[in-house]
């Protein structure tokens, strides 16, 4: 019943001009692709001395390798939150060091580089071995330089911080924000050559945004812009700003606001979406995309002209998927609009086209979406629950899924770490076979007790995506195994309700 559920998903989503032509079971939190259009995901391992792990797959979606750096610090465990790749090919993951596991905190911030082979060429751990520091994202410029957003401690305390590190991993700069914008959410190279960051208050419903130069010099913040949702922000090539905000005590408006480039205000303009992220085309006008209320699924787009203008409203962009989990906005070169998100147990991405029309929504097997990516000829990537490629160019039929993953043969039997961990109510399981046979894949309580049998039969050699919902269990710590002729590996996971 659960493989004919996959089938009916995907005819519904060749409806809307499916492009994904295959799926594989890694799945992660983030994602890059070279210009040979290698896909590289990162994830984490949630236990005790636990690593970030890094796999690559070509364009295809074949395995390549997956590469680690072994922490064993059993107090510590590290957690992968951005990858990207430099113009040589080399794969740049921003993470960080955290202490404990029932009640994790956070320890240090990480940086590491890895080429093209998944040969380790730097890690470093800083400011200190135990700072309470952490990262969010990273960026990288056209001199690969690396760019990378997080919280720091400047000497008056924790402030969000941007430090710069060359291409061989010394040390350039490094940017404490003398305001205070709260906890960092997102940052973005513009056009002008200067970094934009959003933030958000650590308590209280408040968006804050700030603007430096590829120095590390402050140019502007803007503390203060109350708001029941998240915000985002993007420059043009004038040095304009444009920010999205929601509209304080409205759930169906959010504000729209342009500053000059020394972040004076030059207008404000409110639209019927509740807005979350913001982007700036190649043609210097900027692209919204929210739900349509605060108290509602779906996508709702609206592009607005320099003036603040509405030049166009795309409300129901996805139609019947009613889109949740909005993730990652990226426009291509062309200013058509994707979005990643999810319907819960799928993988989805949204595109819109650069007129406002609904271009295509493909949903796949992988729990809900987390990153998109472009390759060089058009292609398309997501990861999630499970790692996604395919064709943005023209429709594509795609493979027969198994279970919910399509078959390529991996070297090694190996049971994956369940995506989210912790999770509520619904985790992916994840599993490689590498020989045709009778695996069985098990829950257990802490008492060891079966609580569900997922899988249990013969299965033919390839990568699997099971779901397991724990809606009917009580919050705490449960195990999965796989079981197979001559295999046997056990992980754990966390349901927290």
């Amino acid at each position: 019943m659960k493989n004919l559920s996959f089938a009916l998903l995907f005819v519904t989503a060749l409806s809307f001009g499916q492009v994904i032509q295959w799926v594989q079971g890694t799945g992660g939190i983030s994602l890059a692709v070279d210009n040979l259009n290698n896909v590289y995901t990162v994830n984490y391992d949630y236990n005790p001395a636990g690593d970030i792990y890094l796999t690559k797959r070509n364009s295809e979606g074949n395995f390549q390798w997956e590469v680690k750096y072994d922490q064993t610090e059993s107090s510590l465990w590290e957690k992968a939150v951005w990858v990207e790749t430099d113009n040589n090919g080399n794969i740049i993951i921003a993470g960080s060091l955290m202490s404990g596991y029932s009640n994790p905190v956070n320890a240090a911030s990480i940086i590491m580089k890895f080429s093209p082979a998944g040969t380790l060429l730097w890690r470093y751990v800083y400011e200190t071995s135990f700072d309470g520091s952490y990262t969010k994202k990273c960026i990288i410029d056209g001199s690969d330089n690396i760019y990378v957003l997080g919280i720091g401690n400047s000497g008056s305390g924790l402030a969000v911080k941007v430090k710069k590190f060359s291409p061989g991993g010394s040390t350039v700069w490094t940017y404490y924000n003398p305001v205070g914008i709260g906890a960092p959410l997102n940052f973005k190279f513009t056009p002008d050559n200067a970094i934009v960051i959003s933030g958000r208050g650590i308590t209280g419903s408040i968006n804050a945004f700030a603007k430096l130069d590829f120095n590390g010099n402050h140019i502007w913040s803007s503390p203060g812009m109350n708001s029941l949702t998240i915000g985002d922000i993007a420059g043009d090539n004038a040095g304009n700003s444009y920010i999205i905000s929601g509209l304080y005590g409205s759930n169906t408006q959010s504000t729209v606001t342009k500053t000059n480039p020394a972040g004076t205000i030059l207008w404000q303009s409110n639209f019927n979406l509740a807005g979350l992220r913001i982007e700036v085309g190649t043609d210097n006008l900027p692209v919204i995309a929210g739900y349509p209320n605060t108290g509602s699924f779906g996508s709702s787009f609206v592009k607005v002209n320099s003036n603040g203008t509405l030049l166009w409203a795309n409300p129901d962009a996805d139609s019947t998927f009613s889109l949740m989990l909005h993730a990652q906005l990226r426009m291509d070169q062309f200013n058509n609009i994707y979005l990643a998100a999810g319907t819960m147990t799928q993988m989805a991405v949204c595109k819109v086209n650069s007129n406002g029309s609904s271009g295509w929504t493909a949903v796949m097997p992988g729990g809900y979406a987390n990153a998109i990516d472009f390759g060089n000829d058009n292609s398309i990537f997501v990861v999630g629950g499970a790692t996604a490629g395919g064709s943005t160019g023209r429709i594509m039929q795609p493979l027969t899924p198994v279970n919910g993953i399509t078959n390529s043969v991996p070297v090694k039997n190996m049971l994956r770490n369940n995506y989210p961990n912790p999770f509520n109510p619904i985790t992916i399981l994840q599993y490689s076979i590498a020989f045709d046979g009778d695996y069985k894949l098990t829950v257990y309580d802490v008492s060891g007790k079966i609580v569900s049998i997922l899988q249990d039969g013969y299965k033919k050699a390839g990568e699997y995506s099971v779901v397991f919902d724990g809606s009917g269990f009580s919050s705490g710590m449960y195990f999965y195994r796989l079981e197979g002729t001559d295999f046997s590996e056990t992980k754990r996971m966390i349901l927290i309700k």
